[in-house]
């Protein structure tokens, strides 16, 4: 989670300092206030709440989404917004989900649960990273796959990586047209994909 503040951060205040023209452009003539939003950002110091303590926050005003909110469910942009922009006022890391709605590789927890797993929320965007710690053992995950109704040999290739030996370690991924998207102050994604999907175009 510190490496992932760190990340966006430096993001942050790289497109500020090296790009401040382009910056400045953005936020003249696409989204007013986008270089104090970035500002704040690159300067916040990043929340850190389990999704139990989040999904608490927003189960006291479901009145407000069009997706209601509750325990197990998936959260939604709506809800990632309503954290990051009202509950706390500055970007916030949720972590611990429940296992049902994460992969089967991600590790569990003690309470049997919840798994390992983290999602970077920021103002005005919702999610911009997910991460999680994988499930080093090879039982354990040959347990995961089976409990969540899925074909052991269809991950042969993956048990493998933990078959011929690994080491506790994590990762997480950054959507770079949603960075993009944000630090642009674009209103759609699909106008900042560096390469646009086009119908029948995948040949393999």
């Amino acid at each position: 989670m510190d490496l992932a503040e760190d990340f966006v951060k430096f993001l942050m205040k790289w497109a500020l300092e090296k790009c401040y023209a382009d910056m400045k452009f953005f936020d003249e003539r696409i989204q007013p206030g986008l270089i104090e939003t970035m500002t704040k950002v690159a300067n916040a110091d990043f929340g850190r709440v389990t999704y139990t303590e989040a999904m608490k926050e927003l189960e006291k005003n479901t009145d407000k989404f069009e997706f209601k909110p509750y325990w197990g469910c998936d959260l939604q942009s709506e809800h990632e917004r309503y954290l990051t922009e009202k509950v706390y006022g500055k970007p916030v890391m949720v972590y611990d989900y429940p296992k049902d709605i994460k992969a089967f590789y991600m590790k569990l927890n003690a309470d049997g649960k919840t798994v390992r797993a983290v999602d970077v929320l920021v103002p005005g965007l919702g999610e911009l990273i997910g991460g999680s710690e994988r499930e080093e053992n090879l039982e354990r995950l040959e347990k995961r796959i089976t409990d969540m109704g899925l074909k052991v040999e269809d991950y042969w290739w993956y048990l493998d990586l933990r078959r011929f030996g690994t080491v506790p370690h994590s990762g997480f991924g950054l959507g770079f047209e949603r960075l993009l998207l944000y630090i642009t102050g674009m209103g759609n994604i699909r106008d900042v994909q560096p390469f646009p999907r086009t119908s029948n175009a995948l040949k393999y």
